[in-house]
């Protein structure tokens, strides 16, 4: 049974809702189209302000050549320190720049080609500012009449006129080579000038008065020649070749950025395509779909009800009667005629589904009075257990204190300074094994019925075993036991209660059934997911037999150690019972009169944890 959300629909508002899909997809593609539209603008305003910076830079080569053919012959630039031409050409770089920063704030500039040849023509745009201002610094330095280098040309020569200091000859001869050269830009007439003024001041050097005068006559003629060539004596030299291949090279850029965009503007053309005929596509499936879901719908309901009539009938309204035949829940013109059936099988159903729900909480309270009976087993047992280690295993300090009480009782009056600190020693020795004893009777009981929670998180084995060892130390030295370590720091994953408690067993037992003078071993190994502790002794060891019942929580076994220690028998238990709640692992290996081996296994902190 095909099952749709349209199911509940009437027929009108499944036609409704199909008509309305369509026209939905058809404002999704005006949208699309506006979009496009408005991108289509930004397109259009960008080249707009790129074709208004290509006016704008030709303006401004007529403007440099306006300055370099009229301008700079003026005498009000020398004065004023500028001209028209020079106003019009800042006036053109801000121009440039308010376009400049209007494409920046464009979204489309963001594109990186784009941005990137606008950086390079603003870059460029700028180093031809520098150019210009050094031009127009240079033609100011080079003057004319009596400003400037050239000013300074005319006083030097004006001074050798009257002081009558060289021949007039001479002096002619270096005129006109130097007006020459300043008219026509001729280097052969600037090379001719130097030499001739040389051999004038070799020819002078008896004289110092003409000789200084003649040299910065000569200096300076020389400053002119070297500041009109840095000007340049055509477009193919000096600062106005370059400004020129700078306007050449912006004007590349601009080309370049405006194929950029038209480049993208036909890329969007073909996308607007490809989503158009996808639209149309979808348009098409998805009335397809609508019309098969909508026919399904309006001749399905009249199937189901027929094969639910006869399920109904064949079953004689058992539990396995599928409901999903009746859709109550129809507000169409057709579940209309579900609606007389389903009142009529109501009952019936509803009383089945009383008689099931009965059955199944029957079910679940057997279910757990068999589980309350096994807790009840399992906390009796623990009770015996519990009872008999009391009555056996505490009888013997509490017993031992109460001798030691009488005999203080009946004798505390004879007591020596002596015996009363014997007294009290082995008092507090005993009270201490009997708290001992009622901690792990303690700890062993809530462990069984589960009130410890566990809580594994990344740990340092090395420093659980190091503050272990520091605690249990001085226990040690008292029976004259070394304790060796060779930790490694290392990660576990674990309770750290739990894996303190542990190691703080083993270590007390590997203490209690070690010798004087004896020796224990503490090691850490690893592998690419466990870590491993091995507490190795030199003890009395562990029978065969012994050794078979050291994890058997339904058996008590105490031994007493090298120094009448005694414990309750229940510490490897929750040893065991501990590492297997953090996935771990516990094994003993022992030769009776040689010692213990204890082995222990955590997993490790893995990289991904």
């Amino acid at each position: 049974m095909i099952k749709t959300p349209l199911r509940n629909l009437s027929i009108r508002n499944k036609l409704f809702l199909s008509h309305f899909l369509i026209l939905l997809i058809t404002l999704i593609i005006i949208v699309i189209s506006v979009k496009v539209n408005d991108k289509r603008l930004l397109m259009h305003q960008m080249m707009t302000h790129l074709d208004d910076i290509r006016n704008n830079i030709g303006k401004q080569s007529e403007a440099r050549q306006s300055f370099l053919l009229k301008d700079r012959f003026t005498e009000s630039f020398y004065t004023t320190g500028t001209t028209e031409s020079i106003i019009d050409y800042d006036k053109l770089i801000k121009k440039i720049d308010s376009s400049l920063l209007s494409i920046n704030q464009n979204k489309l500039s963001r594109n990186s080609p784009i941005s990137e040849k606008i950086v390079t023509i603003t870059r460029n745009i700028h180093a031809q500012e520098v150019f210009f201002n050094r031009m127009v610094d240079s033609v100011k330095q080079l003057g004319m009449g009596n400003q400037g280098l050239i000013g300074a040309l005319n006083q030097h020569k004006n001074e050798l006129i009257s002081s009558n200091l060289i021949s007039s000859t001479d002096l002619k001869k270096l005129d006109e080579l130097a007006t020459t050269y300043l008219l026509d830009k001729n280097e052969k007439a600037a090379i001719q000038f130097d030499s001739l003024a040389r051999k004038l001041l070799f020819a002078y050097s008896n004289n110092p008065s003409t000789e200084t005068i003649l040299e910065e006559y000569r200096k300076t003629f020389v400053r002119i020649v070297k500041l009109e060539r840095s000007i340049g004596n055509s477009n193919q030299d000096g600062l106005q070749n370059e400004l020129i291949k700078q306007s050449k090279s912006n004007d590349e850029q601009l080309q370049a950025t405006l194929t950029s965009i038209n480049s993208l503007y036909e890329e969007d053309i073909k996308r607007l395509e490809w989503i158009f005929y996808g639209l149309i596509g979808v348009t098409l499936i998805a009335g397809l779909l609508f019309s098969y879901l909508i026919s399904i719908e309006i001749t399905r309901p009249l199937i189901e009800l027929n094969r639910a009539t006869k399920e109904v009938v064949a079953t004689k309204f058992k539990d396995d009667i599928s409901p999903d035949f009746i859709d109550e829940g129809r507000m169409d013109e057709i579940g209309q005629l579900a609606i007389n059936f389903n009142l009529a099988i109501r009952k019936i159903r509803r009383s089945i589904k009383i008689i099931q729900d009965k059955s199944e909480s029957l079910q679940t309270k057997n279910k757990q009075l068999l589980e309350n009976e096994e807790t009840l087993k399992m906390i009796s047992a623990q009770k015996d257990k519990f009872l008999s280690i009391i009555s056996h295993d505490m009888r013997a300090p509490l017993s031992s204190i109460i001798s030691f009480l009488d005999y203080y009782k009946d004798n505390f009056k004879n007591f020596t300074e002596a015996e009363i600190e014997f007294v009290s020693s082995n008092l507090n020795t005993h009270v201490k094994k009997v708290v001992e004893m009622l901690d792990g009777l303690l700890m062993w009981s809530r462990s069984q019925t589960g009130e410890i929670q566990m809580n594994l998180q990344p740990i340092d084995l090395a420093q659980i075993i190091e503050d272990t060892v520091t605690v249990l130390n001085q226990s040690a030295v008292n029976k004259n036991i070394r304790i060796r370590t060779y930790l490694h720091s290392q990660l576990i994953w674990a309770d750290k209660n739990m894996t303190a408690f542990i190691i703080r067993n083993i270590l007390s037992n590997a203490i209690k059934f070690t010798s004087e003078n004896g020796l224990i071993d503490i090691n850490t190994k690893r592998n690419k997911y466990n870590a491993f502790v091995i507490i190795k002794d030199t003890g009395v060891g562990i029978t065969a037999d012994s050794l078979s019942k050291l994890f058997q929580d339904n058996v008590s076994y105490s031994t007493f150690g090298t120094a009448n220690e005694k414990g309750i028998g229940l510490g490897l238990v929750l040893c065991k019972d501990f590492m297997n709640k953090m996935n771990g692992n516990i094994e003993i290996e022992s030769i009776h009169g040689e010692g213990t081996t204890v082995n222990l296994l955590f997993p490790l902190v893995s990289r991904g944890d």
